[in-house]
């Protein structure tokens, strides 16, 4: 293989893209109860892609930083599709983290090996760290913002993802749920008590759909990129989401610290 290490980076990543479409398509012939679920871990790492190509253009990025962002972007979940073949679940706890696991995927696979040694190194870090609850203090650089760039573009996905499925009403798969309770009338006070706080909620403390609900409502604050938190004041998501929480005085609280957070955000202000 030739010596790529010197090789200027560059945002035409569509080698990638056609690799990545190659690597996910088995996948989707394991039976038709499973395209669904497969078909969902298909697209919207290219939902996140697009997310990514938007926060790019609004920084004034290196190209080196450029290129690892856009890529990890693409193959951020990349482990989704392992975990759900051997367990059928998309829950790290029920399962394997599945950002480890997509690190090691795309080493095994090769994904990444015509790429630059600093794009591969920055594209692995941001896969394997982009799940984290926090990341890690005193990395590097370039490593925090290409991990942000992908925590940022995930997060914006994931509302336009999770809005249909927390729909009032709506037919919840519970693959797509983590298997949390329908119980409309309930919600945990942990997770209230963390939209008051102004912290991001846990995935861990997740009971019930109202608490996906209002944690989705405290990534508001944890984005990272005033593009960002701009993209989500406008796509009216959180509005929608929020429309199917239950009457209370502990909710209604919650509510209104969410849509302050959210007007903050279209704002451009805000932010972890």
């Amino acid at each position: 293989m030739a010596d790529t290490s010197m090789r200027t980076p560059t945002c035409d990543i569509t080698t990638h893209e056609r690799w990545f479409g190659a690597f996910t398509a088995p996948y989707l012939e394991e039976g038709p109860e499973h395209v669904g679920p497969v078909r969902l871990k298909i697209e919207h790492p290219h939902h996140v892609l697009s997310n990514a190509r938007s926060i790019v253009d609004s920084e004034d990025f290196s190209p080196l930083v450029q290129r690892a962002a856009l890529l990890a972007a693409l193959y951020h979940d990349t482990g989704r599709f392992p975990q759900y073949r051997r367990w059928r679940t998309f829950s790290d706890p029920r399962s394997v983290n599945h950002a480890l696991l997509g690190g090691r995927t795309l080493r095994e696979a090769g994904a990444l090996d015509d790429e630059p040694v600093e794009v591969r190194r920055l594209v692995l870090g941001a896969v394997v760290m982009h799940n984290r609850f926090r990341v890690p203090s005193g990395i590097p650089d370039d490593a925090r913002t290409v991990t942000d760039v992908v925590r940022d573009a995930d997060k914006l996905d994931i509302f336009r993802v999770m809005a249909p499925h927390l729909a009032p009403g709506a037919e919840r798969d519970k693959v797509v749920v983590l298997h949390v309770e329908d119980a409309p009338g309930k919600w945990s006070p942990v997770i209230v008590a963390d939209v008051l706080a102004g912290r991001v909620a846990s995935y861990a403390d997740l009971r019930y759909v109202n608490d996906f609900r209002l944690l989705l409502g405290t990534w508001v604050r944890d984005l990272r990129f005033p593009a960002s938190r701009r993209m989500l004041a406008a796509s009216g998501l959180v509005e929608n989401i929020l429309s199917a929480l239950p009457d209370s005085d502990d909710i209604a609280r919650a509510r209104t610290r969410i849509l302050s957070d959210l007007a903050d955000a279209a704002r451009g202000r805000g932010g972890a």
